[in-house]
């Protein structure tokens, strides 16, 4: 039964994270949000109350000392991991240095890196870990070269684990969104048209049109595809590599 079952959820308290966690909630697993704001999980956990049981821990998964002690004094078996914390920013490799690679790479790679080598050893077997990449973890983007960067790596872990792992019965995927209609989103392309001197609606439609569907995923869906693949319906595929644009 899911009821005891105790998966944790990284940059659960908004975004993909959120949606990820309501609805595994909804097929009846136990939540661990992890987060770095407290209000923002206390707000998160009020919302999906509701929904089943769910707890929280504020961590910074940019720290690698606060993650260890975090691994340390984390003594509960756990069945899934969903490594979706993450961020992104542009620069070119033409622009002066912003240190946006040591930014993109601490969170997105280091941190998704170290607490998964911590819990791993409490994942029990025939366990789920589910990373979160991105589209342009198997493209590229102008711009986007330290954030495409952190998630090839992220797939090349995923490839690994799910190697390493197997022995377990433990199963390693990743899912890899492209546009997402999520409010950080929503702000990003709010503030791209706006110095172009064009509608948000525009905007919008400049960027749909490039795509395959001609639209923004929506972060249900998203959700929908991790439950997929960390219910028993997902017992039997490891390793693989699941884009959804």
């Amino acid at each position: 039964m899911n009821q005891e079952k105790l998966v944790i959820v990284t940059g659960a308290s908004r975004g993909i994270g959120f949606f990820i966690t309501q609805e595994l909630l909804k097929k009846g697993f136990k939540i661990h949000m992890i987060a770095d704001q407290e209000k923002r999980l206390k707000e998160a956990q009020i919302k999906l109350k509701q929904h089943g049981n769910v707890a929280y821990s504020v961590l910074n998964l940019s720290a690698r000392e606060q993650i260890k002690d975090f691994c340390d004094q984390w003594k509960q078996e756990v069945f899934g991991l969903v490594n979706n914390a993450g961020r992104w920013a542009e620069e070119r490799i033409d622009e002066p240095d912003k240190n946006i690679w040591d930014l993109i790479m601490k969170l997105n790679v280091e941190g998704l890196y170290f607490l998964t080598k911590g819990l791993q050893r409490r994942i029990v077997n025939n366990g789920r870990i589910i990373n979160i990449a991105s589209q342009l973890g198997t493209s590229g983007r102008a711009g986007m070269g330290a954030y495409a960067a952190s998630k090839h790596a992220v797939i090349g872990l995923t490839r690994c684990w799910a190697l390493e792992l197997g022995t377990r019965a433990i199963t390693v995927n990743a899912v890899c969104p492209g546009w997402v209609n999520t409010e950080s989103n929503r702000v990003e392309i709010k503030k791209w048209a706006e110095e172009k001197s064009l509608s948000f609606e525009n905007k919008v439609k400049e960027i749909t049109d490039s795509l395959a569907l001609h639209r923004f995923i929506e972060p249900e869906e998203v959700a929908s595809l991790v439950g997929f693949l960390i219910g028993s319906t997902g017992s039997g595929i490891t390793g693989q590599v699941y884009e959804i644009k």
